[in-house]
């Protein structure tokens, strides 16, 4: 279940133009989701020291795995396939393949996905359950995942895999919350390494290395870039320095992201994010020397 072309090549644009036509947020809003986030958090560890049994994170099922039932069908506008919840930014994820998904691991209704994006997206860009695909869409929550990493949508007798990718606001994600929102320290299971276009495997992390790896990639932070740094990286994206990276999680799906070691930045949804100061040093060997051919850019 490797990346969809489509929605690799999105990720490839410059995050500064991903909201321009959207309207700007109330600052209310942003200040709003900051807060709930920290208490859900705060509300998290206080269960764990409790001893409690209830966790938010993303948990290996008991069941079937989540495998790919049906690609996309083309969009016919060319579009990106997003939605929007919780003041986050969701993409269907192989910008829309369907899935099988055990009923068991369905939890409740979230919402309808109500407003169109496609036809008013100044209105609607930036609207809670506003989705440019599969309106009238039920967003379910996935039971032992939280929301803010995925939800699925049931949409025509299909069901849709809806991954976060930034915030509707434009702000970039907090890593170390996302990826512990996304549970991977308990659910990577593997690392692969793949050219930018994702089509080759060049690699493979050894396993022992699979924890400290998702670890540091956790302490990414928001990067500041000049233009001539955002130049670089297209130099690095079309000459082979920049490397599709996969984790294969522990519900049979996986979660893919962009990594230039060469410029210590990592491309995570549609944010550009700083690795973290010792990460060359630890693990820029496996990089080194990996071989890709120019890459065609989407």
């Amino acid at each position: 279940m490797k990346a969809e072309k489509f929605s690799r090549a999105l990720e490839q644009v410059d995050d500064r133009y991903v909201m321009e036509a959207a309207q700007a947020a109330p600052a209310g809003r942003a200040a709003t989701l900051v807060w709930k986030r920290w208490a859900a958090v705060a509300a998290c560890l206080c269960l764990l020291a409790a001893g409690g049994a209830m966790a938010l994170h993303f948990t290996a099922p008991a069941t079937a795995p989540i495998v790919q039932a049906a690609p996309a069908a083309d969009s016919p506008d060319g579009m990106r396939r997003f939605m929007n919840f919780g003041g986050l930014r969701y993409e269907f994820l192989e910008n829309g393949a369907v899935y099988d998904i055990p009923e068991e691991q369905l939890g409740e209704v979230l919402g309808t996905l109500t407003f169109d994006i496609v036809s008013d997206p100044q209105a609607n860009a930036q609207k809670d359950l506003a989705a440019t695909y599969a309106l009238g869409g039920t967003v379910r929550e996935l039971k032992g995942c939280d929301p803010d990493f995925r939800v699925a949508v049931e949409y025509e007798g299909g069901f849709y895999l809806c991954q976060s990718t930034g915030c509707t606001d434009g702000r970039d994600m907090d890593m170390a919350a996302y990826f512990a929102a996304a549970g991977f320290a308990e659910n990577v299971e593997g690392v692969a390494v793949y050219d930018h276009s994702g089509a080759s495997l060049l690699t493979e992390l050894p396993g022992e290395q699979t924890e400290a790896f998702v670890s540091a990639l956790a302490q990414c932070v928001p990067a500041q870039l000049s233009e001539e740094q955002y130049q670089q990286i297209g130099r690095a994206q079309r000459e082979g320095g920049s490397f599709r990276v996969v984790f294969d999680l522990a519900d049979g799906t996986q979660y893919g992201f962009y990594l230039i070691p060469s410029l210590d930045v990592a491309m995570f949804g549609d944010g550009r994010y700083t690795l973290p100061q010792d990460f060359s040093a630890s693990f820029g060997g496996y990089f080194e020397g990996l071989v890709q051919g120019p890459q065609p850019m989407q």
